[in-house]
């Protein structure tokens, strides 16, 4: 079953603070603190206001398996979240392909150097290292379609 996105709505908030607070998921955060459940609520409620942030929900046969962030101001960071009950299936790069079709402008990545699925990911869909800097790399992926 192909995946589909969507706008996150108030729904999806118990979904996104579970994924956000799975270890895995939070060792590769550039926060690696637990996220408590009022912090969340507020940040979801904000996310879902701002016009400059977009909160896509990826199903596949009506099942989350993650989020994309796509977060605009100076520059267009993305960012990919997936459902831990569906790692190492090949579905957060489709989730992130979907996503990336949407955009034409520029886009950065920020990612752990040992964050290798997540480099893995970005690569593919044409990001490139520009630089590394107190301990996380940026990669840029420049104005187009993806690849």
């Amino acid at each position: 079953m192909p995946v589909t996105l969507r706008k996150a709505t108030p729904d999806d908030a118990s979904d996104l603070l579970a994924w956000r607070n799975d270890p895995v998921t939070r060792a590769m955060s550039r926060n690696s603190d637990p996220v408590e459940a009022a912090d969340h609520a507020r940040w979801f409620q904000s996310a879902l206001q701002d016009a400059t942030c977009t909160l896509l929900i990826g199903e596949d046969d009506s099942r989350k398996i993650g989020m994309v962030r796509l977060s605009r101001g100076e520059e267009t960071e993305v960012s990919i979240n997936l459902n831990p009950a569906v790692r190492g299936r090949g579905l957060s790069r489709e989730l992130l392909m979907q996503a990336l079709a949407q955009e034409s402008g520029a886009l950065l990545a920020v990612i752990k150097p040992e964050n290798l699925a997540s480099i893995r990911l970005f690569e593919g869909a044409g990001f490139v290292l520009e630089d590394t800097h107190d301990g996380l790399s940026r990669y840029v992926r420049p104005a187009g379609p993806a690849p």
